[in-house]
């Protein structure tokens, strides 16, 4: 989850492979990539964060799991909550209320469907290559979402999501770097870049690259 057993010898190693990169891994030692608890979850919330801020892509997981899942009572406060549903629970419920396009409800009901039928199975150790390829047979699985979740929720430490608006804004400021040099370790770039793009939003005089 926490990225705690990443060899950080390693790391600085293939990042000194490229000059800008190295230069921007230093500012930022020790950077880990944060999983998701779940495989299984992670598919559906980042088809539900597609093009979406984080603070509303998480309201529209808890939508979510209020059309789907289950209703239960907190162990220890008592109040009621509902926890994340099945594939089948999924299949059989009303996602009207789920504040997403009528297209992203067809993938969560696509992608529902191919783990209840066992095309895409994420269970046991992950074939990441066949997942992949699983994904991308679903309407609505992009290369973003198929990267972005290779990265979060199936553990690939050299997915790199390239059509995401802020990586690309970074590589526009930083054209030199050279991604193909660390691999296998992308997605450690993927993470500084996003850092970069962060303080570059946030830090007053900062020049961030104009929208695509």
């Amino acid at each position: 989850m926490f990225d705690l057993d990443a060899n950080p010898v390693e790391l600085l190693t293939s990042m000194r492979a490229d000059s800008c990169m190295a230069s921007l891994w230093a500012q930022h030692p020790g950077l880990r990539l944060a999983r998701s608890w779940s495989a299984y979850e992670s598919v559906f919330t980042t088809v539900l964060g597609q093009l979406v801020s984080v603070a509303f892509g998480r309201a529209l997981t808890q939508e979510l799991m209020r059309a789907a899942g289950s209703r239960e009572r907190h162990p220890k406060t008592s109040k009621p909550i509902s926890l994340f549903p099945s594939a089948k629970q999924v299949l059989g419920a009303d996602l009207s209320k789920v504040r997403t396009s009528d297209i992203r409800r067809g993938t969560i009901r696509s992608i529902a469907r191919a783990i209840e039928e066992g095309t895409l199975d994420l269970t046991g150790t992950l074939n990441i290559r066949s997942l992949r390829k699983a994904l991308r047979g679903i309407s609505g699985v992009g290369t973003w979402t198929t990267e972005y979740l290779a990265l979060r929720g199936l553990g690939d430490d050299d997915a790199f999501p390239s059509t995401d608006y802020a990586l690309k804004q970074e590589l526009k400021r930083h054209p030199k770097i050279n991604l193909r040099a660390i691999q296998p370790w992308r997605g450690y770039a993927a993470i500084t870049l996003w850092k970069r793009y962060v303080e570059a939003k946030t830090t007053p005089g900062s020049v961030v690259g104009l929208p695509l």
